[in-house]
């Protein structure tokens, strides 16, 4: 037994022993008996102080089949025999389980058997706990401004029989033209003509309004239990939810989801240009000449079906603005007038808008129809715009392509009319356009086709002579030119990340260092 159970410390111990009793037995006695050769310890079972812990995947497959109802409580026994696992179920747990289970892991079995009960299990170290499912409480945090934005924008036309009207609107900002006779309004004669008989309209109208918070609040109703409670306060922006704990899973994803598309952000840059072409390009500009003329400047990377109006838009990754402005002053002398940029988030308007605010004066009076006497005369001051207005809606889509719903107005005042009762009023040229594109990012958009005939008067005279008051019509010449002009707009949509937050910051301030300079 000793040798059988011997460690090397025992054994040194029993050696050490032996020797004294040999060395107090005297020198003969130490001659007479040799101390014992050294034993060799025999190996022992090294037994684990712990045995590992099985987990509720590592377990063996489970295939059970039950043709008749078996309590939940035996069945959850069942699954736990063979295995390290102790498995205890409350005492309301109750129910039974009429089915087939194939190669299930022990995880997977739980689920399976506990959800159509309302029952959940917890796991801590070996001991499987089986309770009723009970709701708790958790708290999401919301990241999104309370701010309501809403847009509207409209395009349109009309005649009507009597007197007739033509009044149009992008972006929200209307722009009159002339004073209408006495209780038709200020809207009438906006392009200074009326039509003699019959009526036509034709209009196209945007509205852009989202309300994260009760669209999401729609959204979270589909995904809670009948027993959940929540409570969304928009101005702490957060979110509080009762429920069971698969449910408040859903919730979170839901809310991840939601908050990573409306938190996208895009910058819009625009560039209007207007073109006063040459005699050979008056029908427009030719963009396959353009491109041609453009180089490696840019590239066509989608066409556009060109819509009624003679308006169309088409996409190009445009390498050098220059050298695109280059090649479209080969057809006419290029102007731009615009190029405003904006940040826009997901989904949201963007309003951009770039020129003079004026004001005109619209007389109102009131007349006794009994005597003709005049009661009351009023004089309302009425706004226009002369200028760009530029109204973009982006949209990301999953895969990065930027869908933009944009609606640009351009007014021009081109002269002046004076009502009967003596007012006068802004005659404008107005060029608008309402479409929706879809281009990738770092992609152009460019609207254009947007054509208006402009008369330029020329003065040619003898020096001096011409300028002698009475005579001096007799050495001065005017000649009246009439020119086209194409008005062109490109939007360029980037996708706003870290990094590309980063290179735009970066690229504007070397623009600014340039304008120092």
């Amino acid at each position: 037994m000793i040798c059988e159970l011997a460690e090397p410390l025992y054994f040194r111990r029993f050696a050490s022993a032996l020797a004294l009793l040999l060395l107090a037995a005297g020198p003969a006695a130490a001659q007479v008996q040799p101390p014992p050769p050294l034993l060799v310890p025999l190996a022992v079972t090294q037994l684990e102080e712990r045995s590992r812990v099985e987990d509720l995947e590592s377990t063996r497959l489970i295939s059970l089949t039950f043709s008749e109802a078996v309590a939940i409580k035996d069945l959850l026994l069942l699954l736990v025999r063979d295995t390290n696992l102790s498995i205890v179920p409350d005492e309301d747990v109750e129910g039974s389980f009429i089915g087939e289970l194939k190669n299930l892991t022990l995880r997977q079995a739980l689920e399976t058997i506990l959800q159509p009960f309302a029952l959940d299990y917890s796991m801590q170290d070996n001991v499987v706990r089986v309770f009723r499912r009970r709701v708790v409480t958790r708290i999401f945090d919301i990241n999104y401004v309370i701010t309501r934005r809403t847009g509207s924008r409209a395009l349109g036309a009309s005649t009507a029989a009597t007197g007739g009207a033509v009044a149009t609107s992008a972006a929200g900002v209307t722009t009159v033209g002339a004073v209408a006779p006495v209780g038709l309004g200020a809207a009438a004669n906006a392009a200074g003509a009326f039509g003699s008989g019959g009526g036509s309209s034709s209009e196209v109208t945007g509205s852009d309004s989202g309300d994260f918070f009760a669209e999401f609040d729609n959204g979270l109703k589909t995904l809670l239990s009948a027993d959940a409670k929540y409570n969304l306060d928009r101005k702490a922006s957060l979110l509080q939810v009762t429920d069971y704990p698969d449910r408040l899973d859903k919730v979170a994803l839901y809310l991840e989801a939601a908050q990573l598309r409306i938190n996208r952000q895009v910058q819009i840059e625009a560039r209007v240009i207007e073109v006063e072409l040459k005699e050979a390009f008056e029908a427009g500009i030719n963009w396959n000449i353009v491109l041609r003329r453009a180089g490696n400047s840019v590239s066509l990377t989608q066409r556009l079906a060109p819509s009624t109006s003679g308006v169309f838009t088409l996409g190009l990754d445009i390498n050098d603005f220059s050298g695109l402005l280059r090649a479209i002053a080969t057809q006419g002398e290029v102007n731009v007038l615009s190029n405003p940029k904006v940040m826009a988030m997901n989904n949201e308007p963007a309003l951009m808008r770039v020129g003079t605010q004026d004001v005109f004066f619209v007389t109102t009076s009131q007349v006794d129809a009994v005597t003709g006497r005049l009661l009351q005369t009023t004089v309302v001051p009425t706004p226009i715009t002369e200028g760009v207005v530029l109204s973009v809606t982006p949209q990301i889509a999953a895969d990065g392509v930027i869908q933009m719903s944009i609606s640009p107005s351009v007014t021009e005042r081109t002269g002046q009319a004076v009502s009967r009762l003596g007012d006068t009023v802004p005659i404008l040229s107005v060029r608008e356009a309402d479409t929706l594109v879809r281009v990738h990012p770092g992609e152009t958009a460019v609207i254009a086709g947007l054509m208006q005939e402009r008369i330029r008067t020329n003065t040619a005279k003898v020096p001096l002579l011409g300028d002698v008051p009475i005579v001096g019509g007799l050495f001065r010449r005017e000649e009246r030119r009439r020119r086209k002009t194409d008005l062109v707009i490109l939007l360029t949509p980037t996708i706003v990340t870290p990094g590309a937050m980063t290179e735009i910051t970066a690229r504007e301030q070397e623009r600014m260092d340039e304008l120092k300079k």
